[in-house]
């Protein structure tokens, strides 16, 4: 069996942003037009903190 891997091309920057609610996401900054203001259709493309396991941080 025969595996590829891509190789990155550059970094990728991600940045922490927070929705009216205050729930927290991690997004890539490619997708968000404003960092400061992100949208609800941006936020799909983002990762939801609540909702990632975190084994060692109590649960």
């Amino acid at each position: 069996m025969t595996e590829e891997y891509a190789t990155p091309t550059k970094r990728t920057q991600f940045v922490w942003v927070k929705d009216r609610a205050g729930n927290e996401y991690v997004c890539n900054v490619e997708y968000l037009k404003d960092p400061k203001n992100v949208s609800e259709d941006e936020l799909k493309n983002c990762v939801d903190d609540a909702s990632v396991h975190q084994p060692f941080a109590g649960g």
